[in-house]
């Protein structure tokens, strides 16, 4: 007769099995995270190479991405639970790889860009549908809130690896090699999630999908980021973000009233009033607002003032990127011993003071300057993010855990549309004048813009604090 495995060997399967879940699920977002940022260096080479006269823009290739990720975030969340989160998960890396081979494999700026924008699409179910299996195979508390401090320290290397692997590889293996690099790397992730990784769905809910609410929050999300990040380029009474305003604006209130009426909804309203969900979400935009305004302004600071190029600028990142990292895998303990509150608000007053730093940008020597704030800023900022992603994803229905992931992503996507807009047209602002003074003065103010967004988070969390705390359901 088969003895009966020890209760010590039970629990020696189940953490084996856990680690390399961890495993396949954040380097998969390191991928996401790394595809978002890998481009910019190589545009310039892009450029070169293909014929963009025809009117197609080489921003288009930057673009596409991550319109196409917002974009179809929200329903690549409620896909993933309707239908099989490993199953979405796999079949979106094969996805994700074919339009990696097309991007690389590109024979024209039509076909780069569809590449681009295929990527973006397979990014927006991968995305939630990882952060769903990490939810349903690793159970609420602490050993959960220490995963999502790996989780979140894996996208921020990811972001910081982007631009600087960008760098060497379009140097020496050419631009096309910023995509096809994703081929080897999703087949082997791809054979890891199908051998380790659980299925798990919302066995209760009907496999309907809300039609109406897809088209309407893809069709409010892509104009919405579209007008936002495109703004300053085109201009903000131009035509073509007049048009993008004026379909968003209606596009998002009738996608909230219609969620709120029905019984299947993509994303239902009452997610919201859920645990700390909503005032999650709330902070999340408020600091990538000011995260990602504060790095855009540092970017040209370094390479237009100070005359960096692209890689030298990726590595004075790096190095505030590691810090990021190495905070991330203990961010998760913090949250344990001092409590969700507490945690997010020192982040985020930590946060602030490093863009404090850095808000009198100087006329010459200010590397090191921006090395310090930038080191402070992400010491504060991951530990501020992970605990939101905590915060936002604890509490979700078993049925909802990848919507609740999709959202917190969707926050991601507009903070970062909304700091970067808010910023660049501060600085625009004071440049118009003409001169060197008058460009530096405004990226002054454009980090000042920062510093309300973080300031912001910090009334926010304070006014929300009895969500954080869990006094309100």
């Amino acid at each position: 007769m088969k003895q009966a495995p020890s209760p010590a060997t039970v629990e020696s399967e189940v953490r084996s099995r856990q680690f390399w879940q961890l495993i396949v699920i954040c380097g998969t977002q390191f991928l996401v995270a790394l595809d978002y940022s890998i481009i910019n260096v190589a545009a310039p080479s892009i450029l070169k190479s293909m014929d963009f006269s025809s009117g197609l823009g080489v921003a288009w290739v930057l673009s596409a991405y991550p319109l196409a990720f917002c974009g179809f975030l929200l329903l690549g969340g409620r896909v993933a639970d309707l239908y099989g989160r490993k199953r979405v998960f796999i079949w979106s890396l094969a996805g994700f790889l074919l339009a990696s081979l097309l991007a690389g494999l590109a024979w024209s700026p039509a076909s780069l860009v569809a590449g681009r924008a295929l990527q973006g699409v397979a990014a927006a179910f991968i995305a939630p549908a990882g952060l769903g299996l990490l939810q349903a195979a690793i159970p609420e508390g602490p050993q959960r809130e220490r995963a999502l401090g790996i989780y979140g320290s894996a996208l921020s290397a990811g972001f910081v690896a982007g631009m600087v692997l960008g760098g060497v590889l379009t140097e020496f293996a050419g631009w096309r090699s910023v995509f096809l690099i994703n081929v080897p790397i999703v087949l082997v992730f791809g054979l890891l999630a199908r051998a380790h990784l659980d299925e798990s769905r919302d066995r209760h809910a009907s496999r309907d999908l809300d039609v109406t609410g897809v088209a309407l929050a893809t069709t409010g999300m892509v104009a919405l980021v579209f007008a936002l990040t495109e703004g300053e380029k085109y201009g903000w009474t131009s035509a073509p973000i007049l048009l993008s305003a004026v379909i968003a604006v209606p596009a998002v209130a009738l996608f909230i009233w219609v969620e709120s009426r029905r019984h299947n909804a993509l994303v239902p309203i009452s997610i919201f009033r859920r645990a700390a969900i909503g005032a999650a979400n709330l902070v999340t935009i408020l600091l990538i607002c000011s995260y990602g305004g504060m790095l855009f302004v540092l970017t040209l600071y370094l390479q237009t003032h100070l005359g960096m190029g692209a890689l030298p600028t990726g590595l004075t990142f790096a190095v505030s990127g590691v810090i990021a990292i190495v905070t991330g895998i203990y961010a998760g303990k913090f949250v344990e011993r001092f409590g969700l509150y507490r945690v997010l608000l020192l982040g985020i007053v930590i946060e602030t003071f490093g863009i404090l730093i850095m808000v009198g940008l100087p006329e010459g020597h200010g590397l090191a300057l921006v090395l310090i704030g930038t080191s402070v800023n992400a010491f504060g900022h991951i530990i501020a993010l992970i605990t939101t992603s905590i915060a936002g994803t604890n509490g979700a229905e078993e049925g909802r855990q990848a919507t609740a992931g999709a959202l917190i992503n969707v926050s991601q996507q507009l903070g970062l549309a909304v700091g970067v807009s808010v910023v660049t047209a501060v600085a625009a602002h004071f440049a118009a004048s003409g001169g060197p003074e008058a460009t530096l003065e405004g990226w002054r103010w454009a980090l000042w813009c920062s510093v309300v967004f973080a300031v912001g988070a910090i009334i926010t969390t304070v006014l929300l604090r009895r969500r954080f705390q869990g006094e309100v359901a």
